[in-house]
């Protein structure tokens, strides 16, 4: 018996079936319905972004499915509603990024599965302190000695285009420069954008975040810090004050200010407010235009209170859950991330598992990053 197929690309198939001396009037010939364009799109919106990239491989077909705008701008939207953490390690001069999903209804018996994501090795003078992540990109901080240079990443919402504002400071008191480069395909052209006010970015340069088109970061106004606006679309500079209260310790502690997305709105820490674990206070920016901003304050019970001393504070979850995860030099071989529920005013720890390293490397983690999506734009 000898059986055979072969399938065409409209989907008909060929059978063949009997003994060798059987006629060819035994092929048998049928054809299944095709799958619709817009169901295959609906199921490959569903896979991660590493399955999207094998299957381009396997037909032109699939390839032009994945390269549709529509399809790419359906995946993204699928992955915000699958949010997953990253975390960084360092080892030997190599980062080694980990992506896990972000669990909804965390509880203390659950645990988290991380499996490696990339790795990226980097000259020295890049550093890894605090990447950060936007709609699929990671940014990395350089750090330049002759000039203070500031770099951020923003998403243009309108135009579905990433743009890096770059802005440098001389030391030798020359005008401030302000630039910024679309990404996209063929040459990369950094452009020069006018400022109406004069600001400098602080040294946490890491301190940005872009929601819903807006970039914000800290900088320095005359001597009140302000937070940065930059409308990625018009690439047009604004700001909005802080107060005394915000500001309290930030001239002394250049890494005590985080800020990050609350709901879609843009919320800010300051650990220095913290009075060292003893509660949590969050700010959350209510009006841009009049610089008005809401206070919320988490009492934590003295049992809390030690644990929060040993672990940072990481973000905020969609569903408003705060989360922290170990400072860095923790060991890699008992990660965690901690969820307080704010409504119960609860904490519940979540062991990561599968975080692998080489033995007798020096290796230490850097930071944990919350709410990574994936996106084919770059792919």
């Amino acid at each position: 018996m000898k059986n055979m197929e072969q399938q065409s690309s409209k989907g008909l198939v060929l059978t063949t079936s009997g003994h060798e001396t059987q006629s060819a009037n035994s092929v048998k010939e049928y054809s299944d319905p095709p799958i619709p364009d817009d169901l295959l799109t609906e199921i490959f919106s569903r896979v991660p972004a590493k399955s999207i990239a094998r299957f381009r491989c396997v037909s032109k077909f699939l390839a032009s499915i994945f390269c549709r705008p529509d399809f790419t701008d359906l995946f993204l939207t699928m992955s915000l509603t699958r949010p997953r953490f990253l975390f960084a390690l360092e080892a030997d001069k190599t980062l080694f990024l980990y992506s896990a999903p972000q669990p909804h209804n965390p509880n203390d018996n659950s645990s988290l599965v991380a499996t490696p994501y990339q790795t990226l090795i980097f000259p020295e003078y890049i550093g890894f302190d605090n990447p950060r992540t936007l709609c699929g990109l990671v940014l990395l901080w350089q750090m330049r000695v002759i000039l203070i240079a500031a770099t951020y990443l923003g998403y243009d919402r309108i135009g579905k285009r990433f743009k890096v504002l770059r802005m440098t400071s001389s030391r030798d008191g020359r005008p401030n420069t302000h630039q910024v480069l679309t990404l996209e395909s063929g040459k990369l052209l950094w452009r020069m954008v006018e400022c109406k006010f004069h600001f400098v970015p602080t040294l946490a340069l890491a301190t940005h975040i872009c929601i819903n088109g807006v970039l914000y970061f800290e900088a320095k106004l005359g001597k009140s810090t302000v937070i940065v606006c930059f409308d990625v679309t018009s690439e047009k500079f604004d700001f909005i004050n802080t107060n005394e209260d915000m500001e309290q310790g930030l001239a002394c502690e250049l890494k005590s200010l985080e800020l990050f997305n609350y709901k879609g709105k843009l919320g800010m820490h300051n650990k220095e407010n913290d009075l060292y674990g003893k509660r949590l206070v969050l700010w959350v920016l209510e009006d841009a235009g009049n610089h008005k901003w809401s206070k919320n304050v988490y009492v934590f019970s003295p049992l809390d209170e030690k644990m929060v001393k040993h672990i940072k504070f990481v973000g905020v979850t969609g569903r408003g859950d705060i989360v922290y995860s170990p400072r860095p030099f923790h060991p890699v071989n008992w990660y965690f991330v901690v969820f307080y529920n704010v409504e119960s005013k609860t904490f519940t720890r979540v062991k990561v598992e599968g975080l692998e390293v080489e033995e007798g490397e020096k290796n230490h983690f850097k930071n944990t990053l919350i709410g990574y999506v994936e996106n084919l734009e770059f792919m």
